[in-house]
């Protein structure tokens, strides 16, 4: 896996979505392996922090500013660091349709039930509202605190697959670093 800084000109989340697909010109089957977040912005543009199974290129509409090739070895037993933004949700099965999540305890408990294989402490937790030109506008929560592992097969296929909904808006990405 890759792990690479991305500079986006543009602050909508369909548009971003659109330029970090334009990161990957030769994928034949058009299949996303790839999951990012915005980290900020910087210089007049948006940072975001990709992490990919293959090499990005830059493009007109996104510039790759590092990457760096990373190979996530977990272990039972381990603690680690986690950053993860979210958009949590639940399908409300008599209505078959899908509504955010937007009370902060059930935020985490809903945290808690995506990551399977880890004991998860949440230390903080920041919504904001996400707007995008070609769907609702969306609430997207940031999480941080420790996990300890508990089945790592289960967690290094969640950081690969990522978490929730709304991977291709930016959500999803789960970020680990050893805890000291």
């Amino acid at each position: 896996m890759y792990i690479s800084l991305v500079g986006l000109k543009d602050t909508d989340s369909y548009d971003q979505h659109q330029a970090i697909w334009s990161l990957f010109p030769n994928t034949p089957d058009r299949k996303r392996d790839h999951l990012f977040r915005i980290e900020g912005e910087k210089n007049g543009q948006q940072v975001a922090l990709l992490q990919s199974s293959s090499v990005p290129k830059s493009s007109d509409l996104a510039r790759v500013l590092q990457t760096k090739a990373f190979d996530l070895n977990i272990s039972n037993g381990e603690c680690f660091k986690f950053k993860l933004v979210a958009y949590p949700a639940k399908r409300l099965s008599k209505e078959r349709r899908v509504v955010e999540i937007k009370d902060e305890s059930e935020q985490i408990e809903w945290l808690q039930r995506k990551l399977v294989g880890a004991n998860v402490t949440v230390t903080s937790i920041d919504s904001k509202l996400v707007a995008s030109r070609n769907s609702f506008n969306a609430r997207y929560v940031t999480y941080e605190g420790v996990l300890q592992i508990t089945n790592s097969a289960e967690i290094y296929s969640t950081v690969v697959m990522g978490v929730g909904r709304k991977k291709h808006a930016g959500a999803g990405l789960l970020s680990l670093a050893r805890a000291k």
